[in-house]
């Protein structure tokens, strides 16, 4: 999969180079690089979509609208990963037509980054909007997930279930660990530095749609580690 992402670089270079033969000026390199913007960094800032000063403040409504995008992004980087896993085999092989299928990959890529901008607009959020609403998704989400794959809460049911069958004196030698254990679960349940981050209000908006993200979360991670494979 090294040399299919290789190969995309190249026909970005060699694209690059075309178009400023073919338009004899810097306006060239400029479409070059921002092709190359939007590889990188995605979808390119909206003009006045500026990020307001002070905090985010998520509403259900906002947050409602972040979660269909979600699912719509999953679809296109579902589909993308697939035909860019697809092609590695052919690119790999170092036929005469591996150059035509790596600029097929560079038309895919670039086709997401249109779908990403389709799937914004179309749940009404500004580029500012999901960015700062993902931010306290992730924070959010993938703590909680952490939590759970760490299976921290079954651990101290067996610790204090251990801890109250044995004679008093070993009760207190083994007090420090399950108050180590308890506050672990309660960093993973109460999210203490998310909450700092983003208020109360944005941390229990996103609880209260946890299931949802969760899932969206663990099948982003599926859609990326399919291309890993």
């Amino acid at each position: 999969m090294r040399k299919l992402l290789g190969c995309l670089a190249v026909v970005l270079a060699l694209s690059a180079c075309r178009k400023d033969a073919a338009e004899g000026g810097p306006e060239g390199a400029g479409d070059a690089r921002g092709t190359v913007a939007r590889l990188e960094g995605g979808e390119a800032r909206e003009a006045g979509d500026d990020a307001p000063s002070g905090p985010y403040a998520l509403t259900k409504e906002k947050l409602e609208a972040y979660v269909g995008y979600q699912r719509k992004m999953l679809e296109v980087y579902g589909s993308l990963m697939r035909s860019l896993q697809d092609m590695g085999p052919l690119l790999d092989a170092g036929t005469p037509q591996a150059m035509e299928k790596a600029r097929s990959g560079l038309k895919l890529i670039e086709r997401k980054a249109q779908a990403e901008v389709d799937a914004r607009q179309a749940a009404g959020l500004s580029t500012d909007e999901v960015n700062r609403i993902a931010e306290v998704v992730t924070a959010v989400i993938s703590q909680r997930q952490m939590g759970r794959t760490l299976q921290y809460e079954e651990e101290l049911k067996k610790l204090e279930a251990l801890q109250a069958r044995m004679p008093e004196e070993q009760q207190k030698e083994l007090a420090p660990q399950v108050e180590s254990m308890r506050l672990q679960v309660e960093t993973f349940q109460k999210l203490p530095e998310a909450r700092r981050e983003f208020g109360d209000a944005n941390v229990d908006v996103v609880l209260a749609r946890e299931a949802d993200l969760t899932k969206n979360y663990q099948d982003m991670l599926k859609a990326f580690a399919g291309i890993r494979r």
